[in-house]
């Protein structure tokens, strides 16, 4: 077996307007939480809610993740190593964990390494704002799942579309 989607999330829009606290520990603005809520509904009715959730460790991912899934049992695995990172080394993290064995993963994290991994699985060159998801199919379930020929490119999800 393979996973069936991919799933790779930036987090929803953070606040500026905590004094004291570092980068890593900034939450959600009031924005990013109604993006993360919306984009999670939708991902819910499509019924592409992810069974492996990959994430970065920062507050703003772990509150876009319990925006996006409220009372969920998905277990996310938060890496210290998708912080900031690039997609080369998002790349390497996720070889080195494996591919999961079915179902949907979701990779959750930041700029600029999603809008890269996005051009790295689709081939295209597209902004990636804050809370967007794009969501690939896989096209070839014996190739490697890191390869770009593995995947199509269905939709790129973008908070402002599903404002009300």
């Amino acid at each position: 077996m393979a996973i069936e989607h991919l799933l790779l999330m930036r987090h929803a829009k953070s606040s500026w307007n905590h004094e004291g606290l570092t980068d890593h520990e900034r939450p959600l603005n009031k924005r990013g939480l109604r993006a993360s809520r919306d984009i999670g509904g939708v991902l819910r009715a499509r019924g592409l809610v992810p069974e492996h959730i990959w994430s970065s460790d920062s507050q703003r991912t772990r509150d876009t993740f319990a925006h996006s899934f409220p009372d969920s049992d998905i277990k996310p695995v938060w890496h210290k190593g998708f912080y900031h990172a690039s997609a080369n080394q998002v790349l390497y993290l996720c070889a080195e964990n494996g591919e999961p064995e079915s179902g949907t993963l979701m990779l959750l994290g930041h700029n600029p390494g999603w809008e890269d991994l996005l051009f790295h699985f689709s081939g295209l060159s597209r902004r990636m704002p804050t809370g967007a998801c794009a969501i690939f199919q896989r096209t070839r379930e014996k190739a490697d799942w890191l390869e770009r020929d593995s995947w199509r490119l269905t939709d790129l999800l973008l908070p402002r579309d599903y404002e009300v």
